[in-house]
């Protein structure tokens, strides 16, 4: 297999789950990211039509990998684990054979929210992986979950903090890029054209890719005011000040003076099972929501 460490032309892309990780999987796949055979990549369903963009090798590994830490997407594994662990060398062997297929090109990527949990895993594969982390309003992720998947306001915030934090602990700055969701419905065509410059793709398609984001797609759309009103815990509205903060850096000197979001530790525990609801009975409804 290649050296990638060399040419630093894998790109792994994470985020909570409903934060806008597919799109920005589709808009770089129409700036040239190779993803695999489309034969490969999960097909588009109802609460996500215009694609997953998720390669379903790489989504079985993540799935078999958390199963076997005594996880799930939606019941991460503890913050202790050893992910060099001897047990897990035959998902290694798995991954390495699985990332053999993308040899031939110059840049590629897959896209899992599930990354945000396994990337220590991704990292020893993949020496010098390149990371994005999508951001979205914790509150509006924890919506979509909840149209979605029936969850509480509680539990899609606490999965989305877990998330958050646990891949911002594991990539280094100089290796990761924050882009934030509500960015691309203000300026898409800019904040692309930062994504490409990180991950070396050309900026040729930039100006078409960007067209594909449609404003109609976006049902809600809540402020950190709101996210505040409902009784968020100060962890997670720090996290995502600092996400914020981090996102909005364009060059190091403000990267330098942005509240660093891998320093804002929580002192809750890291498992779902048990945790205390801080989130108040206030969460506003469909019609009080924001289009």
């Amino acid at each position: 297999m290649k050296n990638t460490a060399d040419t630093h032309k894998a790109i792994c892309i994470a985020g909570a789950h409903r934060s806008g990780t597919s799109m920005l999987t589709r808009l770089l796949h129409a700036c040239g990211l190779y993803l695999g055979p489309e034969s490969a990549l999960m097909p588009p369903q109802a609460d996500n039509p215009e694609g997953f963009w998720e390669h379903l090798g790489f989504v079985a590994i993540n799935d078999e990998l958390l199963n076997g830490l005594g996880g799930a997407w939606d019941l991460p594994p503890r913050i202790d684990e050893n992910f060099k662990d001897s047990r897990l060398d035959p998902l290694r062997m798995k991954a390495k054979l699985l990332i053999e297929g993308f040899d031939s090109a110059r840049v590629w990527g897959w896209k899992d929210p599930r990354n945000s949990l396994t990337l220590p895993f991704w990292l020893n594969v993949l020496p010098g992986l390149k990371t994005l982390i999508m951001v979205r309003n914790p509150l509006e992720a924890a919506h979509s979950m909840r149209e979605r998947n029936g969850t509480s306001y509680s539990f899609g915030l606490r999965l989305w903090e877990i998330y958050n934090r646990r891949v911002i602990e594991a990539v280094d700055e100089k290796d990761r890029l924050v882009t934030h969701y509500d960015s691309f419905f203000r300026d898409a065509e800019s904040e692309l054209r930062r994504i490409v410059r990180f991950v070396g793709l050309p900026d040729t398609e930039v100006c078409k890719a960007a067209a594909l984001v449609s404003g109609r797609r976006r049902h809600t759309h809540f402020t950190i005011d709101a996210v505040i009103d409902t009784g968020a815990s100060a962890e997670i509205i720090e996290l995502y000040r600092g996400l914020i903060a981090e996102a909005s850096a364009r060059d190091k000197t403000q990267m330098a003076k942005a509240p660093s979001a891998r320093r804002l530790k929580s002192d809750e525990a890291e498992l779902l099972p048990g945790s205390v609801s801080r989130v108040n009975g206030f969460v506003p409804t469909k019609g009080k929501l924001r289009n």
